[in-house]
């Protein structure tokens, strides 16, 4: 037992003195051998509900006396070979009994109990070689801690208090380097598979000592046992317990660890440093200490070092030691890195984040940076760190005027090949699209000659989803944004591009593919564009009647995609949504021509006559109406955002006859009317005549019907035109490590 001062036990106890808390000493006059840092008196004052076996042997396991302190080295062997005599028994049986290769031992109560009383025997022994300050106690220490390395000792061990010793040794005193490695070896061995025995590890606050061990100059020389420690650590934090016991500052003592530059850690140590901080850093505590401690550099640093130290060109360190990995020790490295990302894009998902780290900061700036990175992991953490920045249109404004940082996001969108990254790019870009002011600039930057190729990855649908929906984000409300979709392919006459554009490749895809999601993205991004060229006003009249038309050329299939829009029964708010478009469609002749052939499709005409007569078109035909199991999404969710991906049906409304439901129907009740009122004016004089009395007995009967609801309206407020809602979307990990990393062809 070595230390300074108060804590060398040597000086104080043999003589039946204490120190006081000033460092001065004093007689315990009251009860001289009940000091404070008796092991089990220390503990029994921390855990007043400490197991019945400690307080059993706590009067025992108090100092003995001067008297009993005053062994002989005869009498301190024999303590010690009576120890030692426990385990070689043990080996004896071993030999006689043949049983090396059973891989799994029936448990035996008898005979756990008679390792139990075993331990009991000596444990007395164990104390009076403790405190007699005997040199034999580092081998008591290791033979014990050897005979831990037998799962049939591990639960004797704690039954015994033999681990209860010992934990209180380790926390209540400073101990030689010898003594401290095989007492932690004990308490490892005996945590291994003994749930009682990692609890009783995490109530005596393990942690705090192995955090204050491994935060010591001393521990340096030490360092071959820090994958131990992390194990201890790992066991420990799988206790419920664990996140309120251990020091806060448990992950960054284990992250600065791992990234000193003045006694690196070789790659199986920082592994385990590492994985042992990412799993203290699944509480919020610990990530928040991060803030609280100024750690969020050092733990960012922890990932660049993960690929400057261990691979082909190492940055630190001495070239023997900073090899590249081996194929497996790759992948450990690939999935620590995963599982930092991951706790990271939780990080910067907290409401601290935000406030520690402004959009222009030097933070930020090597966040960016890391965007031009090679390496994959980089660029998915600064995606997603920096995607939790743009929650609010100041920030989103600040990122694309001031940081430019749109402009390496379209780099990556242009180059890569990795899911995740792809993934991690597009979500941060959908934030950016948000704010009117950024849709000119990100397309003023080359989004769109980028976003095609993403339209294309048909074995990657989730990429396929997230490109079209920005694209989609990125003309609400803009014309300029409009005519960049719709432009000419090319300009040569003679080409095939000429008559197509990057609006034809979406259609083209909404025909191949079986995906609702892809399918219903699709129809909203045209839905968006016809909105806008049907209500701008920048133009005269007569030249935004000349651009209507040439869309119309261009794109004679587009009907189809809307059409989809208005039938589908899944999503009720994206119907309606759709019903509003084609009402604006409908006042111009050629918008209205379009939704005329549109509506040839009994599957998109039959929903408007249920939609304003509540009966089936033509029931004595063999067709089938909407069965009501058909789910809906709850009304005000108007964003596909929201919806759940590849065709996972939406939460149903509470109540089919809700008077929530019944005001989205009024408001697409009107919203029919005005469209076969547009239709009747601008397309009636060409339709057929039982065509043309079919729209007019619609209208009539569904403003017959429309009156009639008019006369008890709904207190809530409901307005007519769905509006596009503005969801910032939250950037987590999760989702993007769960994509395949594999590259695409």
């Amino acid at each position: 037992m070595e230390g300074a001062g108060s804590r060398d036990i040597s000086n104080y106890y043999l003589g039946g003195v204490m120190p006081s808390q000033n460092g001065q000493t004093q007689a315990n006059q009251s009860e001289p051998y009940l000091n404070p840092s008796d092991p089990l008196v220390l503990l029994n004052k921390r855990r007043a509900d400490l197991n019945a076996v400690s307080q059993e042997f706590a009067v025992n396991l108090r100092h003995p006396g001067q008297a009993a302190l005053d062994l002989s080295a005869e009498e301190q062997w024999g303590m010690m070979k009576s120890i030692e005599d426990i385990f070689a028994l043990e080996e004896d049986e071993n030999v006689e009994m043949g049983e090396e290769g059973e891989e799994e031992q029936i448990v035996d109560l008898e005979d756990q109990e008679n390792r139990t009383e075993r331990l009991k025997g000596v444990l007395s022994t164990v104390a009076q070689l403790w405190w007699s300050d005997s040199q034999h106690m580092d081998l008591v220490a290791e033979k014990l801690a050897d005979g831990s390395r037998d799962p049939k000792w591990r639960i004797p061990m704690g039954n015994s208090g033999v681990l209860n010793f010992f934990l209180e040794i380790l926390s209540g005193h400073t101990l030689r380097h010898t003594l401290k490695i095989h007492v932690l070896r004990l308490i490892g061995n005996s945590c291994a598979d003994t749930e009682p025995a990692q609890m009783q590890a995490s109530n005596s606050f393990l942690s705090k000592e192995l955090i204050e061990l491994i935060s010591s100059p001393r521990f340096n020389d030490s360092r071959a046992f820090l994958g131990y420690i992390c194990k201890i650590l790992d066991l420990l934090i799988a206790q419920p317990t664990e996140a309120e016991y251990a020091p806060e500052n448990t992950a960054i003592v284990l992250l600065r660890i791992s990234a000193d530059r003045e006694h690196p850690t070789d790659m199986d140590d920082f592994i385990a440093l590492v994985n042992t901080a990412v799993e203290y850093l699944q509480h919020v505590k610990f990530q928040q200490a991060l803030f609280a401690q100024g750690a969020l550099v050092s733990t960012l640093s922890v990932l660049v070092d993960s690929y400057t130290r261990f691979d082909s060109h190492p940055s630190i360190g001495s070239p023997s030691t900073l090899l590249s990995p081996d194929q497996d020790d790759a992948k450990l490295l690939s999935e620590m890195r995963s599982k930092l990302n991951q706790v990271l894009s939780d990080v910067s998902a907290l409401p601290e984040f935000k406030e520690a780290v402004p959009v222009v900061s030097p933070f930020s700036a090597a966040l960016r940076r890391w965007l031009s990175s090679p390496q994959l992991q980089l660029q998915v953490c600064a995606c997603i760190m920096l995607g939790n920045l743009a929650r609010s249109d100041e920030a989103c404004e600040e990122f694309v005027h001031t940081s430019q940082v749109h402009k390496p996001l379209i780099t990556v969108l242009s180059n890569a090949t990795d899911s995740q990254v792809l993934h991690a790019a597009l979500g941060f870009l959908k934030n950016l699209a948000l704010p009117l002011k950024n849709k000119e600039a990100l397309a003023e930057a080359g989004i769109f000659e980028v976003l095609p190729r993403l339209w294309l990855l048909d074995t990657l649908q989730e990429i396929q989803f997230s490109s079209i929906s920005l694209a989609r984000q990125l003309i609400v409300g803009t014309f300029k944004n409009v005519r960049q979709i719709v432009k000419r392919l090319s300009d040569d006459e003679d080409s095939p591009a000429h008559m197509r554009s990057n609006l034809s490749l979406l259609i083209a895809l909404f025909d191949r593919t079986d995906v609702e999601p892809i399918k219903m993205e699709i129809s909203r991004l045209i839905t968006a564009v016809c909105r806008v060229f049907n209500t701008y006003e920048g133009y005269a009249p007569e030249e935004m009647e000349r651009i209507r038309k040439k869309f119309f050329t261009m794109h004679p299939d587009v009907g189809k995609p809307l059409g989809f829009m208005v039938s589908q029964t899944k999503w009720p708010v994206v119907r309606s949504e759709g019903w509003f478009v084609f009402a604006i469609m409908a006042r111009h002749p050629e918008g209205a021509q379009c939704i005329s052939d549109v509506m040839q499709d009994i599957a998109v005409f039959q929903p408007l006559v249920e939609l304003l007569t509540g009966k089936t078109f033509l029931g004595d035909l063999p067709i089938s109406s909407p069965s009501p199991e058909d789910s809906a999404i709850p009304p005000g969710s108007a964003s596909v955002e929201g919806l759940p991906w590849l065709g996972s049906t939406p939460e149903s409304a509470k109540s089919p006859g809700s008077e929530q439901e019944a005001e989205m129907a009024r408001i697409d009740r009107e919203n029919a009317l005005v469209l076969i009122s547009e239709l009747l004016k601008n397309r009636g004089s060409e339709m057929a005549l039982m065509r043309r009395t079919l729209f007019e007995a619609l209208l009539k009967g569904g403003g017959d019907l429309l009156m009639s609801y008019r006369q008890t309206p709904p207190d809530s407020d409901v307005k007519l035109i769905p509006r596009e809602e503005k969801l910032t979307a939250g950037l987590n990990l999760q989702e993007v490590a769960q994509q395949s990393s594999f590259e695409l062809s």
